[in-house]
């Protein structure tokens, strides 16, 4: 991009959070040339266990970021299908042939977010791809923001765990808050207040090894269908291990009353009803559910994005992918007001449209999404559900199938549209997707069924 004026709007933007938001945000705006300071909590990088796979939408932000090529050299070559089956005998009730799509660029990417992290780090720190412009700091805790006509603040706790704390306070033009659904930054606005609902259940996660998997044939991403036993198994990586997640529909126990029941539930999950000693487990992450979204994702001068704005149920993989889109979404807005292709009004425009689109797509469809797992008869409801009558429709004919897959998405968002078009005929194309949410995406039932498909 090329810039109109010879001053810039803002020098510096402040990041809240080194998660991969944070991380991908500051490595957008770095390759543009807008410095940031990110900040992170925690001494180390959050490598738990949560996403591993990401949909088209996403994957075309991590090819135009320049991460692309290292997620596929650490990924798993293939994930043949995503299926939902039903988890009393394992018989599947609907199937999508991910092979269609084996050789496109974007297709899926396959990977723990704990190695995307990491490899995104490390591309933040490469002065090469980052061009020096990302200033990452451990140990800075954020415990409050302000704002004035000209510049936002943050106050920080610097300091590791068992030392003497020290606080100072760090300004720039804009802060953004990326720093999860615990977010310092959000509560600094708004308190504790976050609309939405926690779900009665626990969410359970763990790496297993389990022979049974292969011997069974099962492959890719497996939606599990069942009132006390939903979930998710889905091939996680080399040598043979494999993602269990579910949810354990009893609510008020202690973490290790929940661990003393996951063999019940492995029984009735996986091929084959194994028994402890004929699988190993390497870690494990427990933790609640909700569907929350902030009342606004920007108050002046400081802004929220991802798990920090909004949150959802894991039933789909929509978190990731709608935070990876919020961020590039941004990350376009501050582009165009620092090159003087859009006023600073654009930012506003962000955070009316990414909220919208969470509202209007992303929370009500994971929700139907944990529904159909959870709630479902599993022995009616793949003549029942029109999600699964859309599916069998496509099956019918692999290069509609194919077309689908790969096609834009109803929760992505072109934010260079907004740009002085005048201004930017020398403007290369930036990767993001040229539909918007109100009419690049099909509706109803078959949107749900490319949602789901792009972010299992």
């Amino acid at each position: 991009m090329t810039s109109n004026t010879n001053s810039r709007p803002f020098s510096k933007i402040i990041i809240a959070g080194a998660g991969p938001s944070g991380l991908l945000l500051a490595l957008l705006l770095a390759q543009h040339g807008i410095p940031t300071i990110v900040l992170e909590a925690w001494s180390w990088l959050d490598t738990r266990l949560r996403a591993v796979q990401y949909g088209v939408p996403a994957t075309r932000l991590f090819r135009r970021a320049g991460l692309l090529e290292d997620f596929r050299d650490a990924s798993i070559p293939k994930f043949p299908t995503i299926c939902w089956r039903r988890s009393a005998d394992g018989e599947k009730l609907a199937e999508i042939d991910m092979s269609l799509v084996e050789g496109e660029e974007d297709r899926m990417t396959v990977l723990a977010l704990g190695e995307i992290i990491q490899i995104m780090y490390k591309h933040c720190i490469d002065p090469k791809k980052s061009k020096g412009l990302i200033d990452i700091r451990f140990n800075h805790r954020v415990t409050g923001t302000g704002q004035d006509s000209g510049k936002a603040w943050v106050d920080v706790e610097i300091g590791k765990e068992d030392d003497e704390k020290k606080h100072e306070r760090l300004d720039a033009d804009y802060v953004v808050g990326c720093d999860g659904a615990g977010s310092a930054v959000r509560k600094s606005l708004f308190g504790h207040d976050w609309p939405g609902q926690t779900f009665d259940c626990r969410f359970m996660v763990q790496n297993v090894y389990y022979d049974g998997f292969e011997k069974h044939g099962w492959e890719g991403g497996n939606y599990m269908v069942d009132n006390d036993h939903w979930g998710l198994i889905a091939r996680r990586g080399h040598g043979g291990l494999w993602r269990v997640t579910y949810g354990d529909p009893v609510p008020g126990l202690t973490d290790e009353e929940y661990l003393a029941r996951r063999p019940w539930h492995f029984k009735n999950m996986l091929p084959g009803n194994p028994d402890p000693d004929q699988y190993r487990i390497e870690h494990n992450n427990i933790y609640n559910i909700h569907n929350r979204c902030a009342d606004t994702f920007k108050v002046g001068r400081i802004l929220l994005a991802a798990d920090a704005a909004h949150i959802c149920n894991p039933m789909g993989g929509y978190g990731c992918m709608t935070a990876c889109l919020d961020v590039g979404g941004l990350a376009d807005c501050f582009m165009g007001y620092y090159d003087g292709l859009a006023s600073e009004e654009i930012l506003e425009t962000y955070a009316t449209v990414r909220r919208e689109i969470f509202l209007k797509y992303v929370d009500a469809r994971s929700i139907k999404n944990l529904d159909r797992v959870a709630k479902s008869d599993p022995w009616t409801v793949a003549d029942t559900d029109p999600f699964f009558g859309i599916i069998k429709e496509l099956n019918r004919d692999p290069a509609e199938m194919k077309r689908f897959l790969m096609k834009v998405s109803s929760i992505e968002h072109d934010f260079t549209q907004y740009y002085d078009k005048s201004s930017a005929t020398n403007n290369p194309a930036n990767g993001a997707a040229k539909g918007t949410s109100h009419d690049a995406g099909v509706e109803g039932i078959e949107a749900e069924v490319a949602l789901h498909t792009e972010a299992v």
